[in-house]
C-alpha cells in the first residue's frame, strides 16, 4: 500500500523551518476565516470571525522579500492544485512586479530557491 502525501501543515513546517535557517525574510499567514473560542457569545458557542477588511481572498501560505523583491509560496500537497482566487492572486502578484510559485514540497522550493535566487 502506497504511503499517504503528508499534509499541507506539515510541508509548510519543513519549508518555513528550513526557510529560516536561511535567514530569509519570510512570513506565514492564514487566510482562513476561523471560529473563534475568543469571540464566545453569551451561550458560549464559538463564533465566526471574518478576515479583517482588505485581505485578499487566495493569499499565498507564505510570502518572502528577496533582493527587494515580493516572492509568494502557496503550498499544496502533491497532487493539488491553485483555487481560482489563488490563480488570480498570483495573476496579480506577477502583473505588479513580483513572483509567485505554487510548491509541493521542500525539496521543490530548495531547487527553486537555488535556480532561481541563487540562495
Amino acid at each position: 500500500m502506497a504511503a499517504k502525501p503528508p499534509l499541507e501543515k506539515v510541508i509548510q513546517r519543513e519549508i518555513c523551518e528550513w526557510l529560516d535557517r536561511q535567514q530569509l525574510m519570510f512570513w506565514r499567514s492564514n487566510n482562513v476565516p476561523v471560529f473563534s473560542a475568543s469571540g464566545r457569545n453569551n451561550q458560549g458557542e464559538m463564533r465566526f470571525r471574518a478576515l479583517p477588511k482588505f485581505t485578499p481572498r487566495g493569499l499565498p501560505d507564505v510570502q518572502m522579500i528577496i533582493d527587494g523583491k515580493f516572492v509568494g509560496l502557496e503550498i499544496k500537497r502533491p497532487g493539488r492544485t491553485l483555487s481560482p482566487d489563488q490563480e488570480k492572486f498570483g495573476m496579480r502578484v506577477l502583473q505588479a512586479g513580483g513572483d509567485y510559485h505554487c510548491v509541493h514540497s521542500l525539496d521543490e522550493v530548495m531547487e527553486l530557491m537555488d535556480k532561481v535566487y541563487s540562495i
